[in-house]
């Protein structure tokens, strides 16, 4: 019977490798492939951690540049439409006076001509360029009767009639789209009776 030394023996005569030798040197061999699998396995799982904490703030990154995108577009629209509601309102402003001009003409007009077609003629006009105003968001206010208010009323004076309640209107207050464009000019009652 052959033992495991004597298979040993008769390698190392033939000039060849030791059984045992050559699975030591195996061993190693493997176990130093191991350790830099190991190694490589535990390198790259590490770049991948790296690689998905970059991924998770790219993405914070983009979806914060998104919201402001959005924000910024929702602010240039509103602002546009702000500036296309008001884009007017210098030249309306210029024009109040000519509309004031015309209602206190049509106040003093002498009855025995307020049918006369000339009167007819500049009172069409002057109601086609109150409805061009009104087409570009100008409206007149109703203050007579109405609580006083700061915004929309100036106070020129104090009389009779009820109390913190406009009674008189010396000069009309208009709004351009639902802004004060100009408040009215008016009297205020302060509580008294009014004289018969």
């Amino acid at each position: 019977m052959t033992t495991k030394d004597d298979k040993a023996q008769a390698a190392s005569a033939q000039g060849g490798v030791n059984p045992t030798d050559e699975t030591v040197e195996t061993s190693v061999v493997r176990q130093a492939h191991h350790d830099t699998h190991v190694s490589v396995v535990a390198a790259l799982k590490q770049e991948i951690a790296t690689l998905k904490d970059e991924l998770a703030r790219f993405k914070d990154l983009a979806g914060r540049a998104q919201a402001d995108l959005q924000n910024a577009k929702a602010r240039v629209e509103r602002e546009g439409d702000e500036l296309r509601k008001f884009a007017s309102e210098k030249m309306i402003l210029r024009i109040l006076p000519t509309l004031d001009n015309f209602q206190r003409a049509f106040q003093q007009v002498p009855s025995d001509i307020s049918s006369h077609e000339w009167v007819k003629g500049v009172s069409a006009i002057e109601q086609d360029l109150m409805k061009q105003m009104s087409d570009a968001g100008l409206k007149r206010m109703q203050s007579n009767g109405q609580p006083v208010d700061a915004a929309r009323h100036e106070i020129l004076t104090v009389g009779s009639g009820p109390i913190d309640t406009v009674v008189e209107v010396f000069e009309e207050g208009y709004e351009l789209n639902g802004k004060v464009l100009r408040p009215a000019k008016v009297k205020v009652g302060d509580g008294t009776e009014i004289s018969k």
